[in-house]
């Protein structure tokens, strides 16, 4: 019988549950009869009926797989027949908040802490898909679908954390979900004093990869009733 290197054996157990949990990563995005105000404070209904309903998750993993210890984020998802909302409440204390740009279109992906929507139409993701960067203070860019313009932020910076709402519109997308339909997504956050280190990138999706570019390895986004 032939046998295999015990560090083999070790490393095929390990991919394999790296892709389970991988796999089980999902938001279920529920349908709200009305809409939340986007103004950072996160006391709507409908962000409460996310949280009842499988909207809410938690940015808990670098960008290596491993787990975050402090400074995590919130996520929140839901959807009304015009829009995808979707919120970030990142714990960081508010002195210690990056923010330098100041006009949208930016690259802020190199200048502030910031928070990303990775958004397919589809799953499994392909391009073309929605990246759209909001800084902590709604400073935004994007590429993808639409332009800069066509989406909606408000952000607002507290004591113990900061917080960016969104609302992407549909005919942005040229894509209206039905209850059930299945996109892919990935929420994700930069954290620019660890610039350069492993904790610089954080994400909502355990991937297992070391990108955020690629749309194969966004995980499930479910809309529901």
């Amino acid at each position: 019988m032939k046998r295999f290197p015990t560090s083999l054996i070790f490393v095929m157990l390990i991919l394999v549950l790296s892709c389970s949990a991988f796999a089980e990563m999902t938001l279920k995005a529920p349908y709200v009869k009305k809409a939340p105000k986007l103004d950072g404070k996160l006391d709507d209904e409908a962000w409460q009926i996310a949280t009842q309903k499988g909207g809410k998750g938690e940015i808990a993993f670098f960008l290596n797989a491993a787990p975050i210890k402090k400074d995590k984020s919130d996520v929140f998802i839901c959807w009304d027949d015009d829009y995808l909302y979707i919120a970030f409440k990142n714990y960081q204390k508010e002195n210690t908040v990056v923010v330098n740009a100041t006009t949208n279109g930016s690259d802020i992906w190199n200048t502030d802490d910031d928070n990303e929507i990775f958004l397919s139409t589809m799953y499994p993701g392909a391009r073309p898909f929605l990246q759209a960067i909001i800084s902590p203070e709604g400073v935004k860019t994007s590429s993808g679908f639409g332009s800069v313009d066509d989406w909606e932020v408000e952000a607002l910076i507290s004591k113990d954390f900061w917080v960016t709402e969104i609302a992407i519109p549909f005919d942005m997308l040229g894509f209206w979900p039905e209850v059930n339909d299945e996109w892919a997504i990935n929420l994700t956050r930069r954290y620019a004093n660890a610039k350069g280190t492993d904790e610089e990138w954080r994400t909502w999706s355990n991937l297992p990869v070391t990108t955020f570019l690629d749309p194969n390895v966004f995980s499930l986004l479910v809309f529901v009733k």
